[in-house]
């Protein structure tokens, strides 16, 4: 019952730990997509999030573990309970490693997680869903204005549906226009149009009957990270392990306030977390 109890209190804090850094991490994100977010399609957006989401939430978990397993034998060693559990013959130690044997699950979920979802696999979401964003104000956009996304400024005379009648695009220094153009999937087919493209400060003029321009190419997109390690999942929790312990016995025996508390925890986090952030450079 205590060993349940325990391992229940400690995955609460756990999980409420890392769950508030992982929603602080998402409302700095929301601030630089606020608009893509509520404009994007719903389908794109949930799975970014969902994502995100479980990405950071088990990247912060093994240091939450840390802080959970720390203020939960604080708490019973000023609350005097420890002494309780050792008149009953249990030593705080025996009690600690059956509480740390029931929380290995969670340390092996970091892993697990870790190997399916990388960092990189996030921003090519977010390239992924920056793009269909951009797709859909393409898709939408009204007659009779200029708008610009990227490298690409457009303007549409009149629109019915899909179907954009008088359209102007410049893409860098080049300008398209065509009589008539028609969204077919993720590209643009243009009728009846020219090019005015600039070459070494000439002007060339190209006329063409049909011309299909592929936004996936010019659209804004992000440059892809290096390839993050499969070992960084493994540090995380290894190094959460050793942290766990070395809070347990500093809490044991150093820690009688709450500001030593808030402090130790405090320097085992920044230490974890710059540590995996000079591994993540490295590897």
């Amino acid at each position: 019952m205590l060993f349940s109890f325990l391992t229940w209190r400690i995955t609460k804090v756990a999980f409420i730990v890392s769950g508030t850094l992982s929603i602080v991490f998402l409302f700095v994100q929301f601030i630089q997509l606020d608009q893509v977010l509520l404009k994007a399609p719903l389908k794109e957006s949930a799975l970014f999030l969902a994502v995100w989401l479980l990405y950071f939430f088990s990247y912060f978990l093994p240091s939450s573990l840390v802080v959970a397993f720390g203020w939960a034998f604080f708490e019973l060693k000023e609350s005097k309970k420890l002494n309780v559990v050792a008149s009953f013959g249990k030593d705080p130690k025996s009690v600690f490693f059956k509480v740390f044997l029931l929380s290995l699950p969670f340390f092996f979920s970091v892993i697990a997680i870790g190997v399916f979802i990388k960092q990189e696999d996030i921003s090519h979401l977010r390239k992924l869903f920056i793009y269909r964003y951009y797709m859909e104000i393409l898709k939408a956009i009204p007659e009779k204005g200029f708008y610009t996304l990227g490298k690409v400024t457009i303007r549409v005379e009149e629109r019915d549906d899909r179907v954009f009648n008088g359209v102007l695009l410049k893409i860098e220094n080049n300008l398209i226009s065509a009589r008539q153009a028609v969204f077919q999937g993720e590209e643009l087919v243009l009728k009846d149009g020219s090019f005015v493209v600039k070459r070494e400060n000439k002007y060339y003029l190209t006329r063409f009957q049909k011309y299909t321009l592929n936004f996936s190419e010019i659209l804004p997109r992000e440059e892809r990270k290096r390839r993050e390690s499969p070992f960084l999942p493994v540090i995380n929790a290894a190094l959460a392990i050793i942290f766990t312990f070395l809070a347990f016995h500093i809490v044991i025996k150093l820690i009688n306030r709450h500001t030593k508390l808030y402090y130790t925890l405090g320097f085992f986090i920044t230490i974890h977390h710059l540590a995996l952030i000079l591994l993540r450079s490295k590897l």
